[in-house]
Protein backbone atom coordinates (compact mmCIF):
# COMPACT_ATOMS: atom_id res chain seq x y z
CA UNK A 1 0.00 0.00 0.00
CA UNK A 2 1.76 3.11 -1.19
CA UNK A 3 -1.19 5.45 -0.83
CA UNK A 4 -1.07 8.93 0.65
CA UNK A 5 -3.92 8.17 3.02
CA UNK A 6 -2.02 5.46 4.90
CA UNK A 7 1.01 5.39 7.18
CA UNK A 8 3.21 2.28 7.28
CA UNK A 9 5.84 1.31 9.83
CA UNK A 10 7.62 -1.81 11.02
CA UNK A 11 8.28 -0.30 14.46
CA UNK A 12 6.15 -2.17 16.99
CA UNK A 13 6.19 0.46 19.74
CA UNK A 14 5.54 3.39 17.40
CA UNK A 15 2.60 1.37 16.11
CA UNK A 16 1.40 0.97 19.70
CA UNK A 17 1.60 4.73 20.21
CA UNK A 18 -0.29 5.41 16.97
CA UNK A 19 -3.01 2.91 17.84
CA UNK A 20 -3.28 4.09 21.46
CA UNK A 21 -3.66 7.70 20.33
CA UNK A 22 -7.11 6.79 19.02
CA UNK A 23 -6.57 8.99 15.96
CA UNK A 24 -5.37 6.41 13.43
CA UNK A 25 -7.16 3.11 12.88
CA UNK A 26 -5.04 0.08 12.07
CA UNK A 27 -6.22 -1.18 8.69
CA UNK A 28 -3.84 -4.06 7.98
CA UNK A 29 -0.76 -6.00 8.94
CA UNK A 30 1.54 -7.10 6.15
CA UNK A 31 3.95 -9.90 7.01
CA UNK A 32 7.35 -9.20 5.45
CA UNK A 33 9.04 -12.35 6.75
CA UNK A 34 8.81 -14.67 9.72
CA UNK A 35 10.21 -11.90 11.94
CA UNK A 36 8.95 -8.67 10.37
CA UNK A 37 5.48 -7.17 10.08
CA UNK A 38 4.47 -3.85 8.55
CA UNK A 39 1.67 -2.07 10.39
CA UNK A 40 -0.61 -0.06 8.11
CA UNK A 41 -2.72 2.76 9.53
CA UNK A 42 -5.38 4.87 7.85
CA UNK A 43 -3.99 8.41 7.91
CA UNK A 44 -5.86 10.65 5.45
CA UNK A 45 -4.94 13.80 7.41
CA UNK A 46 -1.22 12.90 7.75
CA UNK A 47 -1.35 12.92 11.56
CA UNK A 48 1.21 10.14 12.11
CA UNK A 49 4.31 12.39 11.98
CA UNK A 50 2.75 14.77 14.53
CA UNK A 51 1.83 11.91 16.89
CA UNK A 52 5.32 10.41 16.59
CA UNK A 53 6.99 13.79 17.16
CA UNK A 54 4.85 14.36 20.26
CA UNK A 55 5.88 10.89 21.47
CA UNK A 56 9.60 11.64 21.11
CA UNK A 57 9.16 15.15 22.58
CA UNK A 58 7.35 13.56 25.54
CA UNK A 59 4.36 15.83 25.04
CA UNK A 60 1.96 13.09 23.93
CA UNK A 61 -0.68 12.47 26.60
CA UNK A 62 -1.86 8.90 26.07
CA UNK A 63 -3.55 7.15 28.99
CA UNK A 64 -1.45 4.18 30.13
CA UNK A 65 -4.44 1.86 29.80
CA UNK A 66 -4.78 2.78 26.09
CA UNK A 67 -1.10 2.00 25.57
CA UNK A 68 -1.30 -1.36 27.34
CA UNK A 69 -4.41 -2.31 25.35
CA UNK A 70 -2.68 -1.32 22.10
CA UNK A 71 0.37 -3.45 22.95
CA UNK A 72 -1.85 -6.45 23.72
CA UNK A 73 -3.95 -5.98 20.58
CA UNK A 74 -0.93 -5.75 18.27
CA UNK A 75 0.76 -8.77 19.87
CA UNK A 76 -2.44 -10.78 19.48
CA UNK A 77 -2.85 -9.73 15.85
CA UNK A 78 0.77 -10.56 15.04
CA UNK A 79 0.70 -14.00 16.63
CA UNK A 80 -2.76 -14.95 15.35
CA UNK A 81 -2.03 -13.76 11.85
CA UNK A 82 -4.97 -11.36 11.84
Amino acid sequence: MEEKNVYETQDFYISCVLLASGKLPLVALKRQSAKFVTFIFSDPESLAPQIIKAHWDRTNKIPSRNLIEAINELKTRIHNGV
